[in-house]
């Protein structure tokens, strides 16, 4: 039986430019921005020229659904690691299950925590190479 309390969401990272990307997509595909955060609004010290640049936004055309940002100081998004996958879900043992059978084999990034915007999320690199988040909200 299929899950349907699963959702995936590709996540395209961004060397700063997320916002101007976020701009065009809008008009390419006549959608629309529909968060967007900035890093100075996060509960983590921030460099000054950063603050201003985009910590996650969603975007939406159609039925369809991305997010996006500004990789964090230090890191630059590049071929094959400027794309991950976002599992989203709202069913808490589901979201550990999943996150710990994907980092079998694998790398984990950020172990699966509460985090600040209220929900239960990870990240991590599978056996296969491919990056993923893991993100159950908390109703």
């Amino acid at each position: 039986m299929p899950n349907t309390d699963m959702q995936l969401i590709p996540y395209l990272h961004f060397a700063g430019n997320c916002e101007a990307a976020l701009n065009a997509y809008r008009q390419v595909f006549n959608g629309e921005i529909e968060q967007l955060n900035r890093y100075d609004s996060a509960p983590m010290p921030v460099p000054e020229d950063h603050k201003q640049q985009v910590l996650h936004a969603q975007f939406r055309f159609g039925n369809n659904r991305f997010m996006a940002c500004d990789v964090f100081p230090g890191q630059e998004p590049g071929e094959g690691n400027n794309v991950t996958l976002s599992i989203g879900l709202t069913d808490e043992a589901a979201a550990k299950k999943v996150f710990g059978q994907l980092a079998e084999g694998g790398q984990v990034t950020m172990p699966l925590e509460k985090q600040f915007w209220g929900a239960l999320f990870g990240q991590l690199t599978d056996r296969f190479g491919v990056r993923w988040m893991v993100n159950c909200t908390q109703e």
